[in-house]
């Protein structure tokens, strides 16, 4: 079996697009601008920008949606690539990837990020407060 893995880094270029299907399922579109950046002559220097179309569903859509512009976020994506090819008015080739996300966050390399709780009702095994103490005896390791 073969795994791919795609992930980017990049600032929201636009506000997210937030939609629902006729089904009701949640779909959000962002708009993500990749820069590269050059030391050129001891000076950084900004490249073209790689434009990345990210759609992303369901509940991970919804929370996606309070993101704002100009968020710097890291996006896992799905093996279901595109890429649109365009031309510029400066006629250079450019495109756009266009990508499924499996998982978006806040990168936290410029700037801190802070923890907001959801509606998760009460007894969630990943939830430190509802979780069941360790019995006293697990709570040491024993010699073999």
């Amino acid at each position: 079996m073969s795994q791919f893995t795609l992930t980017l880094e990049g600032n929201l270029a636009a506000k997210p697009e937030l939609e629902h299907t006729a089904t009701g399922q949640a779909l959000c579109r962002l708009r993500v601008a990749h820069n590269r950046r050059r030391k050129t002559e001891g000076q950084w220097v900004d490249t073209t920008p790689m434009w990345v179309q990210v759609t992303v569903w369901g509940e991970l859509a919804e929370r996606c949606a309070d993101l704002t512009k100009g968020d710097t976020v890291t996006v896992n994506a799905r093996d279901d690539l595109n890429v649109w090819p365009f031309i510029r008015q400066d006629g250079t080739a450019g495109g756009v990837l266009e990508v499924t996300a499996e998982n978006v966050s806040l990168s936290m390399r410029f700037a801190g990020a802070q923890p907001v709780t959801d509606d998760r009702p009460a007894g969630d095994a990943w939830d430190p407060a509802t979780a069941e103490p360790a019995a006293e005896s697990e709570r040491e390791l024993q010699p073999a």
